[in-house]
């Protein structure tokens, strides 16, 4: 019998965090700490929310200094929000409320490429993101909340765009998950859609670049290599790519072991089409069992709460290792806090 021991969920998500963080170089500019504040959050209010970054202390100087400046961040739609979709979008709601320029982009046309959804369905679930972000708080008059398709001044950066990158960029650029998604049946390999999607998706970084912005994206941590897809493409066509940053959160841990919650995989999460007592009971039977805060589904997403700043998610992390009353309020905060805020979206 073979001694060789597979290693557990939080066991993966623990050291492909330190590998991120540690080992990556993209143009000898490394993934480092949060160590800067933001939009009025202390370094430890932020790392809360986000795990580590790729030069956002150069967009915090930019900001203090008056320069041009804008955090973009997107969201595919491949299906209704699932936790993890929920809380990006209120990191991006909590950076605006904290008086920054923010973008959020329904990727409409990433769907449509990337995982061949019909697009009348596409632009049915747009409306409905569209509504949900809204009603999450995003201040339309003072960001910008737009989708794909139609937007061809983008159309165009991507087409001239496209020019400076070649297929074996996009190879490197898959996101680190791609293989569980190919196990999953997701996909089976990166196709001429997938390139598109992924081409758009630079350009919706890079066209802000050309309008002279120092450019913050916020993304999911296993997606960091779409910033430096975008980085590589810019610096060859000779814009400022070093005025391009990226700040990554943790994967929010999926139900049935795996990794990430993910809207291509059914019964991986927790979404917003599922009933409240279906929400409260899948949560509640939890057993939360991880051995790190890394791998708690329910602290994770304590985290992400717009109002949990360092010291809440610290008293947090305290009760969860004691297991007692206070970690079972926390439980039950995030809960309903969970079937209120998918409250919104329109059924």
């Amino acid at each position: 019998m073979s001694r060789h021991r597979w290693k557990e969920p939080h066991e993966v998500r623990h050291h492909y965090y330190k590998k991120v963080i540690d080992q990556h170089r993209y143009e000898h500019l490394g993934l480092g700490t949060i160590d800067f504040a933001l939009a009025g959050m202390s370094p430890d209010d932020l790392h809360t929310k986000w795990v580590c970054h790729t030069g956002a202390r150069r967009f915090a100087e930019a900001i203090a200094a008056g320069r041009p400046t804008i955090v973009t961040t997107g969201v595919g739609l491949g299906g209704v929000p699932h936790a993890g979709t929920l809380f990006q979008l209120l990191r991006a709601i909590k950076l605006q409320q904290g008086g920054l320029d923010v973008q959020i982009v329904l990727g409409d046309l990433d769907s449509y490429n990337a995982r061949r959804t019909p697009l009348e369905s596409v632009r049915k679930l747009a409306d409905q993101y569209e509504e949900f972000v809204l009603c999450l708080g995003f201040d339309a008059q003072r960001g910008v909340l737009r989708r794909q398709e139609g937007e061809t001044d983008v159309l165009a950066t991507a087409f001239l765009l496209a020019r400076h990158l070649d297929d074996v960029d996009f190879q490197w650029a898959e996101e680190d998950l791609a293989g569980l998604y190919r196990k999953h049946g997701v996909f089976d390999h990166l196709n001429y859609g997938m390139k598109q999607a992924t081409l758009l998706m630079a350009a919706d970084f890079v066209h802000l670049l050309r309008e002279g912005r120092h450019v913050l994206v916020s993304l999911g941590v296993d997606e960091h290599k779409y910033v430096a897809l975008a980085r590589r493409g810019a610096d060859r066509w000779g814009l400022p790519a070093e005025r391009m940053s990226g700040i990554y959160t943790k994967m929010i841990p999926g139900l049935g072991g795996l990794p990430k919650m993910s809207k291509s995989i059914p019964g991986s999460g927790i979404d917003a089409s599922m009933r409240a007592e279906d929400i409260r009971a899948r949560l509640e039977a939890d057993t939360d069992s991880a051995p790190t805060n890394d791998g708690s589904t329910l602290l994770q997403m304590y985290a992400c709460l717009p109002e949990v700043d360092g010291r809440d998610y610290d008293r947090a992390s305290t009760a969860r290792r004691a297991g007692g009353p206070e970690w079972d309020t926390v439980r039950e905060h995030v809960v309903e806090r969970l079937i209120s805020l998918f409250s919104h979206w329109p059924k």
